[in-house]
């Protein structure tokens, strides 16, 4: 059984150089140092004025000439409106949803919008510099490019839930964006994604997925992203971050929402997906079983365990020092368990589950 868990551990580690090399050894993404696309901003909210607030200083005097945004409000019932029109901002625009939800809103905000290039984020986000929508629109580097996925990081507060939920957020930036490298882009973050107008439109999102409250970046990109057609920024300049939820309950009922749609992912990705998953998994599923049954000792557990974690860290610290995640990456030890316990006693739930709150 010790070889049996060696041979899982080299597997493992040879399925994340396959994955995630091609990032981690990358010494530059192309990208337009000056790009000229005009691009409408454009933000879902629900009863988030404090976020809103917090963003628009920011937001309201980016480097770039041709831009708006495109506030979009789902029925508020605080002083939103009336903020936005008090900012006599030309740049800046309101509107109310024509439905309920937040996919009602992101279609009607896309709609609405003036400009051919859509830059979306969540209203409780702040983009890192004055210069976020330069560098993700300098990520269209061709007319094939329809897609730019960027990075969304969770700034992680004082809770041990805040600390691994930014740092799951690191490890799943290091998935989305390694695969879309690849020319195998599965999802993106709504927190910080550009598309083209046309291509969002075209791709019918909502068309018998309405049932679903959340998603709709997973389902956008299962839907319209191609191996040509999608590129990735990751310019730390180009991150736009939001808090790190403080409580294990708030991570659950994100992380629910969150794999809502992941039933609806094409057979290559939920295979690809699974074998990453699977090896995790049966890694732990191992050392948990040999407490019962002895097959090995504990020294050569741990020393085998060591050995992952140190195969594993070799390729995740470049990828991780892109992310700007180094300090989070201290975590891996314990959060590789974490999360390997944690999908494998919430998944169930998960899949079951379904809350239907607005984000």
């Amino acid at each position: 059984m010790y070889a049996l868990l060696l041979i899982t551990i080299a597997l493992r580690f040879s399925y994340w150089i396959a994955l995630f090399s091609k990032l981690a050894l990358s010494r530059g993404l192309k990208s337009i140092e000056k790009p000229t696309n005009s691009v409408s901003v454009v933000i879902c909210v629900k009863n988030n004025l404090a976020g809103i607030k917090k963003s628009m200083p920011r937001l309201g005097k980016q480097n770039y000439d041709n831009y708006e945004i495109v506030i979009v409000d789902d029925h508020s019932t605080d002083e939103l409106e009336a903020y936005i029109q008090g900012l006599n901002n030309p740049k800046i625009r309101y509107l109310r949803s024509e439905g309920h939800g937040k996919k009602a809103a992101l279609t009607s905000g896309v709609k609405f919008a003036k400009y051919p290039w859509i830059l979306v984020t969540d209203s409780d986000c702040l983009p890192a510099s004055l210069d976020w929508i330069k560098h993700m629109s300098g990520g269209v580097t061709g007319h094939e490019i329809k897609i730019v996925l960027g990075y969304g990081p969770l700034n992680a507060g004082s809770s041990l839930a805040s600390q691994l939920a930014a740092y799951e957020a690191a490890y799943i930036g290091m998935q989305y964006l390694s695969y879309a490298a690849s020319h195998i882009p599965y999802m993106g973050v709504g927190r910080n994604m550009l598309f083209e107008k046309q291509c969002f439109l075209e791709a019918g999102l909502f068309c018998g997925d309405d049932i679903l409250i959340s998603g709709d970046d997973d389902l956008f990109i299962q839907k319209a992203a191609t191996s040509q057609n999608t590129n990735i920024c990751l310019h730390p300049n180009s991150f736009c971050a939001s808090e790190a939820p403080g409580s294990f309950s708030t991570w659950f009922t994100q992380k629910t929402r969150q794999i809502s749609t992941a039933d609806k992912y094409q057979p290559n990705h939920k295979l690809l997906l699974a074998i990453f998953a699977a090896l995790h998994l049966l890694v732990y599923g191992l050392l948990f079983l040999n407490l019962f049954f002895n097959w090995f000792t504990f020294k050569e557990a741990l020393a085998a365990w060591l050995m992952m974690i140190a195969l594993i860290s070799v390729v995740q610290f470049p990828v991780f020092r892109k992310l700007n995640a180094l300090r989070t990456m201290m975590l891996t030890p314990g959060a590789d368990l974490f999360l390997a316990v944690f999908y494998m006693v919430a998944s169930p739930y998960l899949f079951i589950l379904n809350n239907t709150k607005w984000k």
